[in-house]
């Protein structure tokens, strides 16, 4: 077995030739082996001589060693600095290399394999020592005035161990005693890889609550303390003398010196385990997430709220509120009385309220007698919803909708207020954010205000001079726009290019044309006194109606081509049989006769008869070829000097595209925005509209920590009745999220209207109500598309009309699951304080079964199983992690999953096949090994991690460990208890007693990473 995720243990190594020692050296300083040796040679007077030699060769002790090199630790826990370790837990430091704790211990393991080792681990507190001052020692010293601050010097062999990451038992093996056999297996292990074997010191020592210490690697052979003196090793008594143990004539006995030190402290009482076990599953108080709201006379003028059966009150909410499942048919009845009070629909209350929101908009409407402005309530949402009235709508959806909900109901104003007095309270940090995040918006702006200036112009000019004549002269359309001509496109090439390439090429409308054919020009006004004005030159150019010049003809008496032909028609037949000989088309050698004995020869010779059936010789074929490849080269020379004739060109079509090519609708945008850096989310609408960057801060900070700041009752109402030492279940109430973050949104528009903000006060500057940092990343996904995906609400601009407050869940949106409110798990006590890090997630639960497969009822449910798969990667039908949490000091916690109340809880069994529900699991990070006991222990011994301080130290400092250990059995788990079965079959293998040895010890105080996990249904439910 060489699974990574096992850990073994051995209670000693020894390497090379310290494994010969076979007895302690007794009044030495360092043990010996005997080496014996035969020696041979030839005899002087003839033949062979042999001598034995035997010699007690030493090895190095304790006393040889004067230094430890820092690198040889890997690991110390506490880590130096702490100041919160638990004081249930064993201080330790770990070596790298597996032998060195007993690499110079100057004796044999006894045969209950234990060997103590050279090294031990001690920790003090502050006041039990004091600092050596004295220098030219070797080492640095303390001086401890009381020796029952050390461990038992006769039971150090139990806490030096070797730790293995990997496995190093038989199929089916817990405990081994068969040396011979493991270490094999050990050298496999750690030959393939060093770095899964390590040594470990345990110090014994129970430590106090928040104290601080000092744990120090000292010699723990009395050699050993006296060569880290300065003073002579052989003064000890014996080469196993304890370093804190009595004799007469001892060398500085108060002295101690060290190897290794580092200073941490002790927190309060409490580890993981101790600390999730007083947390009690609670069934919410219905009164938290509501208080009372007293509405009888809300303002001057308005009439106050009495429904009947309501005494004046309505119950206000916060961000989380009790599912509805937890109330009986009583309290859901009165809930629902407390909701619908203003029905039917408008109460005379929210009418009145209606017209005095709508007063301002009134004055401003008309011509007011009193010119002083009018303060009246604002109208939340106002800028994003796109309206400033209420109640005049005809469709009743539209009455009904969210911005009438929240302006209308005094429940959700005084939630928007919430938010309005947060942005008032934090502004001048909000600004800075805002201006932070605008940049070089504001020169952007500047920029576009001049683009847009110039750009009328512009358009001022091309409608009067150029649209006006692009129908009566298109070519003077063209002539004006000559000098960009190289740099429009139309058609794929420039304009420049089509018309230099047409027939009305570059002359026309070069420089010195433009100049001749200008308006006003001296030709132009000799031409139009003459009646003959210039105009759709280009065009009568570009039918080849006019010309550059005169057309060529012949001089008198020069023979033309008529004369040429007939005098040729007198010989037509020898005439024709010549042209076609000059042709030359290379097409006519394949119509030469074959001929086998085809040869070159001088003119005036005999030429044979050919046959039409003969093949051609070869010099007849390379003789055609040649004959053709001449042919080719004079076709091919004759055709390269004839200039292709120029495609004539549609001068209206040209001017037109021209035209439209240097509006300035288009070419001045493109220009101004061609030099500016606009932030994504911006410049679809600029570049569509050409107008200024509305820009808007997003400010991506969880929205409930302010609120919460303010006051705590804000965010949860009656927050003080979550009872301490809870964990207990509410779930989200989103019309509070969302009608707080509309008023943090129309607060913030106000302010940055005012502070002269470029703003078109439509920006959702807040969207973010939980703090999301719970969630995993999805691989390969950009920051910006997680911010998103992270976000409580959408941008408000796009909240339909149509809806009502609580159908903007952002993570809901396209899941067709909008309405629901998640369930939140609440944690109340000292768990999350201790262990930030601690992992909570919820895992689905399975039912347990009889033996016949029917569903047990009466038992509890379990875990459902992952597959080794389904562990890299959990499917969220098994497993889901937190969506986002909150925390409201000092204690409490929340976080919020993807589950309703309903599903969380489960099925009743005996509907048809039942949903088992969900379990929320508390569970430990799992990290580095960790050894200590329990504080305190409930019910029976079953599995060593259950192992407390009173059941093997009752009332001393320091574990026992040999003849003085109390004996510990567990027992076999039964009832409420059975889930620790699977691991009671391993553990009982093991007994605590007298006859423990290292890694038994080290199996036993090893604390597993601790895992509680409750059903919803302890916590969801009416009782």
């Amino acid at each position: 077995m060489s699974d990574i995720g096992t850990y073994s243990f051995l209670p000693w190594l020894r390497r090379g030739v310290a494994n010969l020692i076979t007895a302690a050296p007794g009044g030495a300083t360092r043990a010996s082996i005997g080496v014996d040796l035969t020696l041979t040679g030839d005899a002087v007077g003839g033949g062979t001589t042999t001598l034995p030699v035997h010699r007690d060769v030493e090895l190095y002790g304790p006393g040889d060693v004067i230094g430890l090199d820092a690198r040889s630790i890997v690991r110390t826990e506490p880590r130096a600095g702490i100041t919160d370790f638990e004081p249930n837990y064993l201080p330790f430091v770990e070596f790298y290399d597996e032998d060195l704790p007993w690499r110079y211990t100057p004796a044999p393991p006894d045969g209950s394999k234990r060997l103590r080792p050279w090294l031990a681990l001690v920790v003090l507190a502050d006041d039990e020592f004091t600092e050596g001052t004295a220098t030219g020692k070797p080492l640095p010293f303390v001086i401890v005035g009381d020796s029952g601050v050390f461990p038992a010097a006769g039971e150090l062999w139990a806490w030096a161990h070797v730790h293995v990451n990997g496995g190093l038992d038989a199929a089916g093996e817990v405990v081994s005693d068969d040396m011979a056999q493991v270490l094999p297996r050990f050298d496999e292990v750690v030959g393939a890889n060093p770095d899964l074997g390590l040594s470990r010191l345990l110090c014994p020592r129970r430590l106090r609550p928040n104290t601080a210490y000092h744990a120090f690697v000292m010699p723990a052979f009395e050699s050993g303390r006296l060569a880290g003196l300065g003073l002579d090793p052989g003064a000890t008594p014996a080469a196993m003398q304890p370093a804190w143990g009595d004799y007469a004539n001892r060398g500085e006995p108060p002295h101690y010196c060290y190897y290794h030190r580092w200073q941490f402290r002790t927190g309060t009482v409490g580890d993981f385990e101790y600390l999730v076990r007083l947390l009690k599953p609670r069934r919410m108080d219905p009164h938290v997430g509501q208080r009372d709201m007293d509405v009888r006379k809300p303002l001057p003028g308005l009439p106050g709220i009495d429904v009947p059966g309501l005494g004046g009150m309505l119950r206000l909410g916060g961000a989380l509120r009790v599912p509805q499942i937890n109330l009986d048919e009583l309290a859901q009845a009165e809930a629902e009385r407390y909701e619908n009070w203003d029905t039917p629909f408008p109460h005379p209350f929210q009418r009145a309220l209606a017209d005095l929101v709508e007063l301002g908009d009134d004055y401003a409407a008309g011509d007011a007698a009193d010119p002083d402005p009018v303060v009246t309530p604002p109208l939340y949402g106002r800028w994003h919803a796109q309206t400033s009235r209420l109640l005049e709508a005809t469709a009743p959806q539209l009455t009904g909708n969210w911005v009438h909900e929240l302006n209308l109901d005094p429940r959700f104003r005084a939630t928007a207020g919430f938010g309005t007095a947060v942005v008032q309270d934090n502004q001048e940090t909000y600004l800075a954010a805002a201006w932070d995040q605008v940049g070089a918006v504001q020169a952007a702006n500047k920029r576009i205000r001049l683009g847009q200036l110039a750009r009328e112009v512009a358009a001022s000019i091309h409608r009067r001079h150029l649209a006006a004549q692009v129908a009566a002269d298109p070519g003077r359309v063209l002539a004006i726009t000559a000098p960009v001509h190289p740099r429009i496109v139309h058609s794929g090439v420039t304009v420049a290019h089509g018309l230099a390439a047409s027939l009305v090429a570059k002359g026309p409308l070069s420089a010195a044309m433009r100049r001749i054919s200008r308006p006003g020009s001296t030709v132009v006004r000799a031409l139009t006194r003459r009646g003959d004005p210039p105009r759709r030159l280009l065009a009568a150019i570009a039918a080849q109606k006019a010309t550059a010049a005169r057309p060529k003809t012949a001089p008198p008496g020069v023979p033309t081509s008529a004369v040429v032909l007939r005098a040729l028609s007198r010989h037509r037949d020898t005439a024709a049989f010549q042209l076609a000989l000059d042709e030359r088309k290379p097409e006519l050698v394949t119509e030469l006769p074959r001929y086998e004995r085809f040869t070159l020869s001088d003119p005036g010779k005999d030429v044979p008869t050919m046959d039409p059936t003969a093949t051609d010789s070869r010099v007849g074929a390379r003789y055609k070829t040649g004959i053709r490849g001449n042919a080719e080269l004079i076709r091919a020379s004759a055709e390269a000097g004839v200039e292709p004739g120029r495609p004539g060109i549609a001068v209206d079509g040209l001017a037109k595209a021209a035209l439209g090519l240097v509006d300035p609708d288009v070419t001045v945008p493109r220009r101004v925005l061609a030099g500016l850096t606009i932030p994504a989310r911006f410049r679809p609408v600029v570049v569509a509209s050409f107008r200024e960057v509305m820009a808007y801060p997003e400010i991506d900070l969880p929205m409930y920590r302010p609120l919460a700041d303010k006051s705590s009752e804000l965010f949860l109402p009656n927050l003080n009745l979550i009872p301490p030492d809870s964990i207990s279940m509410l779930e989200t109430n989103q019309r509070f999220i969302e009608a707080y973050l509309v008023g943090l949104n129309h607060e913030m528009a106000r302010e940055l209207l005012w502070r002269e903000y470029p703003t078109d006060q439509q920006g959702s500057y807040f969207r973010q109500f939980w703090d999301p940092s719970h969630q995993l990343p999805v691989p390969g996904e950009t920051g910006a598309a997680r911010r998103e995906r992270l976000r409580d609400i959408p941008p408000l601009h796009q909240w339909p009309l149509t809806s009502t407050l609580g159908e903007h869940d952002h993570r809901e949106l396209g899941s067709g699951t909008g309405g629901r409110d998640e369930v939140v798990l609440v944690i109340r006590g000292d768990l999350l304080k201790r262990f930030p890090t601690a992992v909570i997630y919820a895992q689905k639960a399975k039912w347990r079964r009889t033996a016949d497969g029917a569903i047990d009822p009466g038992a509890e449910r379990e875990l459902d199983d992952l597959t080794s798969a389904e562990e890299l990667d959990p499917p969220l039908s098994k497993l889901r992690m937190p969506l986002f949490g909150a925390k409201v000091e000092p204690d409490i916690s929340f976080l919020g999953f993807d589950l309703t109340a309903e599903e969380a809880r489960g099925q009743d069994p005996s509907v048809p096949d039942p949903d088992a529900g969900w379990f929320f699991v508390l569970r430990e990070r799992p990290g580095e090994p960790r050894f200590g006991l329990d504080i305190a222990r409930d019910g029976n011994l079953n599995v060593w991690n259950d192992l407390a301080w009173d059941d093997v130290a009752p009332g001393v400092p320091f574990i026992p460990a040999g003849p003085t250990a109390a004996t510990r059995h567990l027992a076999e788990p039964t009832g409420a208890d059975a889930e620790k079965h699977d691991q009671w079959t391993e553990d009982r293998f093991l007994h605590w007693g007298p006859d423990l040895n290292a890694s038994e010890v080290a199996y036993i105080l090893y604390q597993a990473p601790v895992l509680v996990a409750v059903h919803a249904g302890e916590l969801i439910g009416h009782e």
